[in-house]
């Protein structure tokens, strides 16, 4: 049912049959837990082994006043990430996840060159062990790191979160850290006397620091170095035996870390900070993380930023490895939200087997999270916020228009582009809205044209007229419901790694039921076997990662 990658037959097959989500909801915050499982007894989980834990994802709009300086922001976005990772842990998290820029904002990027560095932490070396919440020093650009380590400590709780990294690189700067870390070589050190990096932590159930990754790929993000260290750095394995891998937003679109960890050493479980920019019509969150996982075969814990008028929204934990239902957050309107379910995975190494914490039914608890700044008195409705969406200029695409007409009849179409890429399409004709076969093979550029990586695509879209740059346009009002297919894509691609999409145009994916994804050789089939509703896009974004420029 899952394709792993081009170049072989392999077929992946869901290990568990499908399990029914349940939600309890919360102002302002979504839990969904798995249900219907029943309760292990705790044990020892052998290597190999099928094993479940329960993770927890944290989609957060961080607080960015900068009245009380650099320090308060912080201490106060550490502090509701705290109160979270509370509730977690009382909803029997293993893990909690928080976004890029969760800690210092957003707003870090437009300070001053000393209001920046006061949004920075210094990062001690995961090799040498250390538990910040015992350390006595009270030096600047310590207070997250050292509150965050508490937290994971008190909650007995892993923690992964993002932040800005302080590195010192020269004498002096390192005698300022409270961490007896080498100085920084790996850059020719600026005057500052610091290298700063976007960097993901991890704590584990002790408040021990126990990974630190540098994000490699960075986006619009003038003032960091990327990471120069090896994917290793990426990785850490827990007490329930499950190994992960770390990546940072922009970093799904390349090679290293994650993918080359999943590939290379066979990690399952990959774990994403992000502030993720929402482009159609392949480059929406929900429908960029949910193809990795479900083409990758792996799990995908995804924490997103939320400022939907910045077009940053989306989180979820999509479950590539077992094909089960997958559970997100993307809704401008929603605010701070978290989203903690059961994951099952294979353990890496021997590890302690964790108890089942699936309830049986929705739950509904009123009143907001305990400590955290809200209003307390009752306030007249807010607007409703607007979702910023880019769109790519799709001029240089092969286009086939459709044929329409909701006759029932069935149809065939193709469209061929360079690099011998060629895409054909059989459907059934339900609908008089019009339909586009596209095909790209080619340089993508994104960021106002300051990247550029090489794809291939082939995918139907809804158009709102012939031109094809009308097409996934959700913005000039939408048309009444409809439905598309049944349909059978086929491509024809060189690249070895094809990300199935189907997404529609109430901004939801499909379940990964909905639609088969098979391979034989370089030629990737997707299907379906009814019709899909309200069809935005269905095909492939394939990377060709060799001929990156």
């Amino acid at each position: 049912m899952l394709l792993v990658r081009r170049g072989t037959n392999s077929v992946h097959t869901p290990l568990h049959p499908m399990t029914t989500m349940k939600h309890l909801v919360l102002p302002g915050l979504l839990l969904c837990l798995a249900s219907g499982r029943a309760a292990t007894v705790d044990g020892v989980v052998r290597a190999g082994e099928s094993v479940t834990y329960v993770g927890a994802v944290l989609e957060y709009e961080a607080y960015k006043e900068w009245t009380e300086g650099g320090e308060a922001l912080l201490s106060e976005n550490a502090r509701i990430i705290s109160e979270y990772a509370a509730l977690a842990k009382e909803q029997g998290a293993d893990i909690l996840v928080a976004p890029e820029y969760g800690l210092q904002s957003l707003e870090m990027h437009s300070a001053n060159p000393q209001d920046f560095f006061s949004v920075t932490q210094y990062v001690p070396d995961p090799e040498i062990r250390i538990i910040p919440c015992g350390m006595n020093s009270e030096p600047e650009n310590f207070v997250a790191v050292r509150a965050l380590s508490c937290t994971a400590l008190l909650n007995q709780i892993y923690l992964v979160v993002d932040l800005a990294e302080a590195s010192p690189c020269n004498a002096e700067t390192a005698t300022k850290s409270p961490f007896p870390d080498a100085i920084d070589t790996v850059y020719e050190c600026p005057p500052s006397g610091y290298i700063f990096y976007n960097t993901q932590i991890v704590f584990d159930r002790n408040g021990t620091l126990i990974a630190r990754y540098r994000k490699k790929n960075l986006f619009l993000e003038p003032e960091f170095h990327p990471g120069a260290e090896s994917d290793d750095t990426a990785l850490f394995t827990t007490d329930f035996g499950v190994t992960f891998t770390l990546q940072i937003c922009f970093d799904i679109a390349f090679p290293h870390p994650g993918l080359n960890n999943v590939v290379s050493r066979g990690v399952k479980d990959v774990i994403m900070s992000t502030a993720w920019v929402d482009s159609l019509p392949f480059l929406i969150a929900p429908s960029v993380q949910n193809g990795w996982s479900h083409d990758l075969g792996v799990n995908l814990l995804v924490s997103g930023y939320h400022w939907p008028e910045r077009a940053k929204l989306g989180s979820g934990i999509y479950r590539g490895y077992t094909d089960l239902q997958h559970d997100v957050s993307f809704d401008s309107e929603s605010g701070n939200r978290m989203i903690v379910a059961e994951v099952e995975s294979v353990a890496s190494v021997a590890g302690v087997r964790r108890p089942s914490h699936g309830i049986q039914k929705p739950r509904v608890i009123k009143g907001g999270i305990k400590n955290l700044t809200v209003p307390r008195k009752a306030s007249p409705p807010s607007p409703r916020r607007d979702h910023l969406i880019y769109y790519d200029d799709l001029s240089n695409y092969t286009q086939t228009v459709l044929t329409s007409g909701a006759s029932g009849e069935t149809f065939e179409a193709q469209a061929c582009h360079e690099d011998g890429l060629c895409c054909s399409l059989t459907y059934t004709a339900t609908s008089s809205l019009t339909y586009s076969l596209v095909a790209y093979s080619g340089l993508i550029t994104q960021g106002f044209h300051d990247y550029s990586f090489y794809a291939q695509v082939c995918s139907v879209l809804w158009c709102q007229t012939e031109d094809v740059n009308t097409c996934a346009h959700v913005d000039g009002g939408l048309p009444l419901p409809d439905e598309f297919g049944p349909f059978t894509l086929s491509a024809s691609l060189t690249a070895n790694f094809a990300y199935p999409a189907l997404f529609s145009r109430n901004l939801t994916i499909a379940d990964n039921d909905h639609y088969f994804v098979s391979g034989d050789g370089n030629v990737v089939i997707m299907s379906t076997q009814e019709p899909t509703a309200n069809l935005l896009t269905a095909g492939f974004y394939a990377r060709w990662y060799e001929r990156d420029p």
